[in-house]
């Protein structure tokens, strides 16, 4: 009974440092062009007003819980166009490839003037 207690209290203790380590996570934005539109994915290039390290070529993972807006409304995927120039917030790692990869991106916002 001794060893279930502190089982419990382990795996307790363990999972809180858990969440806390996610929901610590920083989110980065950079800005780029959309140069491909696949099913749930964009393919964009960085701009050179980045930092050195968001000058490339990305791929962008879009999911349900991805918001896309312009001017604080809000968009669906398919407003976005090949040449649209775009802020691109995210979280958590990118994967380093050839085109490195972002799957946790928080949201997309259009800086065009005009839809």
């Amino acid at each position: 009974m001794v060893a279930g207690i502190f089982f419990v209290i382990g795996y307790k203790t363990a999972y809180d440092r858990i969440e806390a380590a996610t929901t610590t996570l920083e989110s980065q934005t950079f800005y780029a062009s959309i140069s491909d539109i696949r099913d749930s994915t964009l393919s964009v290039q960085g701009m050179d007003v980045n930092d050195i390290n968001f000058r490339g070529d990305f791929v962008l993972n879009i999911v349900e819980e991805t918001k896309i807006v312009w001017r604080y409304t809000e968009l669906s995927f398919g407003d976005l166009d090949v040449g649209d120039k775009i802020a691109v917030t995210f979280s958590g790692d990118v994967l380093e490839s050839s085109p490195a990869q972002i799957t946790q991106v928080e949201q997309i916002q259009l800086l065009d003037d005009e839809i």
